[in-house]
């Protein structure tokens, strides 16, 4: 039984968890409006959401009420658990856009890839608690081991976007715990030098090549892979300063071109580029104002966290919301390769939306606890 103590909640960020919120209801106006559901009458997109909203939210109450340590001390349990469940979607998954990532019957389905990001981050965080040096060769190849087995499965689906994520992640929990610089450079030189190798061996399949000289080239094939990033520019461009004059122009207007006709994906990985279009370009700074409210109140409870553990997990956490921000807007407006990645609290899809309320509330729960309660 959870015994609640009501001298943790003076600690509770309640600043995360308002901005939190606003997104997520940002978000499910926004897929309404992807969908054109006044116009259709779908609404089973808006309405999962909302449902899963709802559950994340319960799930996030029992989140912070259980000590972060306490979860932390289960991390080997979470790891095996969620590597089965990838295995498991190898075997008996369902294939979603050239993808085998879901597991599921019928309409109901989770991607346990989403989890496996939490998996890692706490992993990691509890790892590097227990060494004492971070540049040792036997933690650096535990910390290997530990990471590229669930990346391997996860490339088997295939899955490039999360790998990303995971490897953004890891480097950036080794890099606060005082990783050696010449870790990042070794690899990196070896990279730059394979890389134009492997292009030259024809290594690297020719649909990823297409995709990289359209990225640098985005006029190269407007109509073929370039058409969904060249879409998505022109539906943010077309937004204007102010959002448009009242909701209802929003929910009603059918002939933008992020409705969902022009743009696939719409309501999923293309979502920025629908609220850039409604809500203008005061509106997009407004919603990035809230992510930089949760990225930077989360780095000051990083801070002040009572141990290691819960300072590396914040930094994972932030890393990890931080990329996904930083991926999925960059590539709705050219500066990033398009991946699948989603916007966190925004896009739909219920396993990342759940996770990522899973991770905002392990860092109220890390802020919770920064002090020990006296009784």
């Amino acid at each position: 039984m959870i015994t609640i103590n009501k001298k943790l909640f003076r600690y509770f960020d309640l600043n995360i968890f308002i901005s939190m919120i606003i997104i997520c209801f940002l978000g499910i106006s926004t897929i309404f409006f992807a969908n054109n559901a006044l116009e259709t009458g779908n609404y089973r997109n808006t309405v999962a959401q909302i449902i899963i909203l709802i559950v994340s939210l319960i799930v996030f109450c029992f989140v912070i009420l259980i000590d972060y340590t306490t979860i932390g001390s289960y991390y080997k349990f979470i790891y095996v658990a969620t590597n089965l469940l990838i295995v498991a979607v190898l075997l008996f998954g369902k294939e979603v856009n050239g993808a085998k990532a879901w597991l599921g019957v019928g309409p109901f389905g989770i991607q346990p890839s989403e989890f496996a990001k939490l998996s890692i981050i706490i992993g990691l965080a509890k790892i590097l608690e227990e060494v004492d040096e971070v540049n040792k060769f036997d933690v650096l190849k535990r910390i290997f081991i530990y990471v590229i087995i669930p990346m391997a499965l996860i490339q088997l689906q295939p899955d490039l976007g999360t790998n990303m994520i995971i490897a953004v992640i890891v480097l950036g929990i080794l890099f606060v715990a005082g990783l050696d610089l010449k870790f990042i450079y070794i690899p990196a030189s070896i990279m730059a030098v394979f890389i134009p190798i492997a292009w030259k061996l024809d290594l690297i399949a020719k649909h990823q090549k297409h995709r990289i000289l359209v990225f640098l080239n985005p006029e190269l094939d407007k109509l073929g892979i370039g058409y969904n990033a060249a879409m998505a520019k022109l539906a943010i461009a077309s937004g204007k300063f102010f959002p448009k004059n009242s909701l209802a122009d929003i929910f009603r207007s059918n002939t933008e071109l992020s409705s969902g006709k022009f743009i696939p994906e719409a309501h999923t990985d293309f979502i920025f580029a629908v609220f850039a279009e409604n809500w203008g370009f005061l509106g997009s700074i407004i919603l990035l104002l809230l992510y930089f409210n949760i990225l930077y109140r989360a780095i000051k409870i990083s801070k002040v966290a009572k141990d290691k553990f819960g300072q590396y997990l914040v930094v994972g956490i932030v890393t990890m919301i931080g990329f996904q921000v930083f991926q999925n807007i960059g590539m709705d407006i050219g500066l990033m390769p398009i991946t699948g990645i989603p916007l966190p609290f925004m896009s739909y899809g219920g396993t990342s939306l759940l996770t990522n309320v899973i991770a905002i509330g392990l860092i109220i729960n890390v802020s919770m606890r920064r002090k020990k309660i006296n009784f």
